[in-house]
């Protein structure tokens, strides 16, 4: 950061399925890799960024990011967006519930023209090269009580429902959410909306299933938190609930298909 302008610079990049950002003042050069796709000028080895975050070999050939740690460390990145100033960018603070490992790697998220962007720490990620961070995985307990109105959403193809007093807003995917690449856990991503950073949820994932992105977020307040969900589709408010057949079952009558609801307030304290 230029303390005198009060200018502050970063690297904006794309690398795996995330975006990232980088102070600029860590960067010691952006290039083009070697025509061998492995190393920078013949000296400097490349590393996947996207592998030292836990996720898949990045598309080649990328471009190559040297940063100015100790020892050097010179990575690939699938591509290069552009040095912004980010000083009047909005900032958050990372939110607990996505890992120690990873937090350790990040110093927050900004967003820049509408795009979230995770910044990263380059000292940490110069001294980690850990293996994919992994989250604990809550237990998925089921909800005991039909509450007396629920929002039903489809998720992976499977019906779920939550209590509609914790439902604050349902909002589209959009640009200001990015996904955490690599990381193993029911996180999807992180979701910059309201001047707050929102964890997003897949419950098909709190059920030991994988983590994806769908096309609505539900915002809801669980436990003192803000937490967001995936969902394909909303069903609707529902009301007049009956228990199912197994727990956490509820349907709008008998014989009615049933919608899987869990106890996020418990989950998530």
């Amino acid at each position: 950061m230029n303390k005198e302008n009060g200018r502050r610079l970063c690297l904006l990049l794309e690398a795996g399925e995330s975006r990232y950002a980088i102070e600029a003042t860590a960067i010691a050069e952006v290039s083009p890799p070697d025509a061998s796709g492995q190393t920078l000028r013949g000296i400097f080895e490349l590393h996947d960024l996207s592998r030292l975050l836990g996720g898949a070999p990045e598309l080649r050939p990328g471009m190559a990011v040297v940063l100015d740690v100790s020892p050097t460390l010179a990575v690939r990145v699938r591509k290069v967006v552009e040095v912004a100033d980010v000083a009047l960018a909005p900032w958050f603070n990372i939110p607990p519930g996505v890992g120690t490992a990873l937090l350790r790697l990040l110093r927050g998220a900004l967003v820049h023209k509408d795009r979230l962007y995770l910044e990263l720490n380059p000292e940490a990620l110069g001294a980690a090269q850990t293996p994919a961070p992994t989250l604990d995985v809550p237990s998925a307990v089921p909800l005991v009580v039909a509450p007396p109105r629920a929002l039903v959403f489809e998720s992976q193809g499977k019906l779920f429902g939550i209590p509609l007093a914790w439902v604050l807003q349902v909002v589209p995917a959009q640009e200001a959410f990015c996904p955490l690449d690599g990381v193993r856990g029911p996180v999807a991503g992180l979701l910059a909306h309201g001047q707050a950073l929102w964890p997003v949820f897949s419950v098909p994932a709190l059920l030991g299933g994988e983590s994806h992105r769908e096309t609505l977020f539900i915002l809801a307040e669980l436990a003192g938190q803000h937490v967001a969900i995936c969902a394909a589709r909303v069903l609707g408010v529902q009301a007049g609930l009956v228990e199912g057949t197994a727990p956490g079952e509820f349907q709008t009558q008998p014989g009615g298909v049933p919608a899987l609801f869990l106890d996020f307030q418990q989950i998530f304290s």
